[in-house]
């Protein structure tokens, strides 16, 4: 996969722009791509990687909180297939159920594959890999669902985890053309930590006067809460071992990170690696 690197510093998003995408978010009546290409079109002066994280965590959100796991509704949508499999034209059904019912493609198939399948670990299998459902009509369907779904279930999962390495390499290779030295998950992980930043600098560094002992790479926008989630979850923790550090949001973040308590203090924020001239390395004498 080539990404579309973006070089600089850019300005965090401004509250009321972002307030602005998320009204226009909920006032979508599907999460089809096109939905999405709607947006797109609307806020072109946004950067089209930091849009789409911020479609790609609005509708993640959309589905945990309004989406009802329950064998009532894996029955509705077993049902609602069945019909529309009768059509002779057996084009694009989950796609088009989907949009009906409001929710993700990928969505719709794993809940209707509970619907057809009562064995939850069955349906969880099946989802990852249709070619092992019998019923080839089923099988096209629900991999046509899960394909044409670039925001949620498997085919979106792993897409995120391939760009999320995309630029943990990027920001390993920074690191390597500065000669700063580190140790990483790996190396940290075999000394016995559990949670450990991607990057832990051997000998700190300053950035724009701020001491750095470890650097985390972010391959998405930061907004309140998801941020407020990682410091609960991982930065703190970071930062209670190792000291100071940076976290960067790649696609951006929300301006009002800025004024939070631990930005400044526990790490700061950025969206690409700085620049070398904001940077200070300690050049030890050699005798």
């Amino acid at each position: 996969m080539k990404m579309d690197f973006h070089a600089g510093q850019t300005n965090p998003m401004k509250i009321e722009e972002y307030n602005a995408i998320v009204e226009d978010f909920t006032k979508l009546s599907s999460f089809t791509r096109k939905m999405e290409n709607e947006l797109k079109r609307k806020y072109c002066h946004i950067q089209p990687h930091t849009l789409g994280s911020i479609i790609s965590l609005l509708i993640q959100r959309s589905m945990k909180q309004n989406y009802r796991k329950s064998p009532a509704i894996s029955s509705k949508y077993q049902e609602l297939y069945e019909v529309a499999m009768r059509d002779d034209t057996k084009e694009n059904v989950i796609l088009k159920l989907s949009e009906s019912q409001g929710i993700s493609p990928a969505l719709f198939a794993r809940s209707l594959l509970q619907g057809v399948f009562s064995d939850s670990t069955i349906s969880k299998k099946y989802i990852k890999d249709t070619t092992l459902i019998e019923n080839k009509d089923l099988a096209y369907q629900v991999f046509m669902g899960i394909m044409n779904d670039n925001q949620y279930g498997p085919y979106a999962d792993v897409t995120k985890q391939s760009i999320g390495l995309e630029y943990e390499l990027r920001l390993e290779r920074e690191l390597r053309l500065m000669n700063i030295t580190f140790s990483d998950e790996n190396v940290l992980r075999s000394r016995g930590y559990d949670k450990t930043p991607d990057f832990k600098l051997d000998v700190p560094i300053a950035v724009d006067g701020f001491v750095i002992n470890w650097v985390e790479s972010k391959a998405l926008f930061g907004d309140e809460e998801n941020h407020s989630g990682y410091l609960k979850e991982q930065l703190l923790c970071y930062w209670n071992r190792f000291g100071p550090g940076l976290v960067i949001y790649w696609f951006g973040y929300l301006e009002t990170l800025e004024s939070t308590p631990e930005v400044n203090k526990m790490f700061i924020l950025r969206t690409s690696f700085p620049d070398k001239s904001s940077i200070t390395q300690y050049k030890p004498d050699i005798l």
